[in-house]
């Protein structure tokens, strides 16, 4: 017999005042959240949103607390041997979701935060990352605006790297994967409207209300302690705006209300986006730095500590729907992006420059990491080994050409080669020389089956001995950087027998790199950034170790008549 809308409506009534969420009860009966919130705030039974969140958080504090008990007795003392040693509370986290994923994250935060032990305050943690904060501001607008998600839109045109990491937050949280779904048409959809030319914001104190609604139709709580999604309107202050709501917004590409705007603040016009992206990529081109989106944010960083405020990468992103169609619409307008300079001489120094650089993006990346949860490490450190050795890689064919260009022996040394392909022979007896034919990306970067130190005969005796002084212990590292790249970025069977086999290698004149776990992505970035990240850095060293072999090789160059 088929229940009567009435007895349905009473069970809506009667399963809401017994702690289950909207989301939860729409699924059962076959209705949209939406429309069980109106049943239950217009029923003659109704019950208000407080009692049911009361019975709601009684519910899961009883659940939870049997389930934190039983963690304890088994982990409290491994909690604080880890405590004692050293390690942050985030550090202790990430641990048990690698060793035991079946627990919820809730029940080991709750644990660890019911462990009595006391952990390293000097480690920052950060709960959220950036996009994840950006996401909850566009969510919540969505939400104030009344807007309905755009999932096939977002599927088309939204950025793949902020999906996932926004995705990833919000499973993490335990939100179920509909939920994530919606979650994220909401934003895109929320950011087709700005984009569109609306000029919109959403005031801190209404941001606060949407979220204390969206905890409440996910399940979750927000008190001392825990440190649900979405964040709160101080975190977004300070992660986004230096501590002001308007500024937040305003990095988002948002029309803050005026009232609250810091005296002096303007909004950007349309120019000033096309003139960042040129001059952000003009200053890439004279200094052979990577025009990526990340390289835009440090930029931005730079101009404002010099004084002149730019619009950020992610209000850049959202104006052009991405990186690379920002990157498309600046170089296609080619009166505000100038032709490559040339250099000043033949032969000009590269390799100090890529030194400081080297050093500087070594010392940035630790510092981050230290201030990231280790689920938002992972990711962060993902994106800097393929950045950092992508570079490397780029400024190494810059220096091997500089080389050659400053030496005058070059094309008859290789000449003299008997083993010389016949493809470069002819190449290098043209007038002149057709010496960017021979030094192609391809060749370079297969030098030596990858080692750094080989020229294959271009550089003059006195640099390639400099070069070859370059230990193995910096060569075997050097290799598992590369191949940890590789592997991380095509996940082949191939690309990870490879790194496994570099590993190996390293391990037997290094034991702290024996890898004692089963290789995985997840397992590699883990294992890198554990034990005070010691393991990344002596990685990352390898890289200004080689430079200053260069930096040698440019000094020997210089000092010949």
């Amino acid at each position: 017999m088929r229940r009567s809308n009435g007895d349905r409506d009473l069970e809506m009534c009667r399963q809401y005042a017994a702690g289950r969420t909207l989301q939860d009860i729409g699924e059962t009966f076959g209705v949209s959240r939406e429309r069980v919130r109106q049943i239950v705030s217009t029923s003659s039974d109704a019950v208000s949103a407080s009692a049911a969140r009361s019975a709601r958080r009684e519910a899961r504090a009883e659940q939870l607390s049997s389930q934190v008990i039983e963690f304890l007795a088994v982990h409290q003392e491994s909690i604080a041997k880890l405590a004692e040693g050293g390690a942050s509370r985030s550090d202790v986290e990430a641990r048990f979701a690698l060793l035991f994923p079946e627990v919820a994250a809730a029940v080991v935060r709750e644990a660890i935060a019911n462990a009595k032990v006391l952990f390293d305050v000097d480690v920052q943690e950060f709960a959220f990352s950036t996009t994840a904060i950006e996401g909850a501001v566009w969510y919540a607008l969505a939400r104030e605006q009344g807007l309905t998600d755009n999932r096939h839109g977002a599927v088309q045109e939204m950025d793949l790297d902020e999906m996932e990491e926004m995705g990833q937050a919000l499973l993490r949280e335990g939100v179920e994967p509909t939920a994530v779904a919606e979650i994220l048409g909401l934003i895109h959809a929320a950011q087709e409207l700005v984009r569109s030319g609306a000029k919109v914001g959403i005031p801190a104190a209404r941001y606060n209300a949407r979220r204390e609604s969206v905890l409440e139709e996910l399940g979750m709580e927000s008190n001392k302690g825990s440190r649900p999604w979405p964040p709160t309107s101080q975190t977004v202050m300070k992660r986004l705006g230096e501590g002001a709501w308007a500024e937040a917004q305003i990095a988002l590409g948002l029309t803050p209300d005026s009232r609250g705007r810091p005296k002096g603040l303007l909004l950007f016009e349309l120019r000033d986006y096309s003139e960042a992206v040129a001059d952000f990529l003009r200053d890439a081109q004279s200094t052979s730095s990577p025009d990526t989106y990340q390289g835009y944010a440090s930029w931005v960083e730079a101009e404002e500590r010099s004084g002149r405020r730019r619009p950020s990468a992610e209000s850049v992103r959202l104006h052009y729907r991405g990186w690379t169609a920002a990157r498309r619409a600046a170089i296609a307008d080619g009166a505000k992006i100038p032709a490559p300079r040339t250099r000043e001489r033949a032969g000009t120094p590269q390799a100090a420059a890529a030194l400081h650089h080297a050093q500087q993006e070594i010392e940035r990346v630790l510092i981050a990491s230290g201030e990231l949860r280790p689920a938002d490490r992972s990711t962060h450190l993902e994106r800097f080994l393929t950045s950092f050795m992508q570079e490397f890689e780029f400024r190494r064919r810059g220096w091997i050409r500089g080389v050659v260009a400053a030496d005058g022996s070059a094309v008859s040394r290789r000449l003299a080669d008997p083993a010389l392909r016949a493809k470069h022979r002819t190449a290098l007896t043209q007038y002149p020389p057709a010496v960017s034919e021979v030094l192609t990306d391809m060749y370079l970067d297969k030098l030596g089956g990858g080692d750094p130190r080989v020229t294959d005969g271009w550089a003059r005796a006195d640099v390639q001995a400099e070069l070859d002084s370059v230990g193995t212990g910096t060569i075997l590292r050097f290799t598992v950087l590369k191949e940890a790249r590789n592997y991380l970025v095509h996940g082949s069977t191939e690309a990870r027998g490879r790194l496994e086999a570099a590993l190996k290698g390293l391990a037997a004149v290094d034991p702290a790199f024996e890898l004692k776990q089963s290789l995985t992505a997840r397992i590699l970035l883990a294992w890198l950034s554990s034990n005070g990240q010691r393991r990344l850095q002596l990685l990352l060293d390898c890289v200004p170790e080689l430079w200053r072999a260069m930096v040698v090789g440019e000094m020997l160059l210089a000092a010949a008549p």
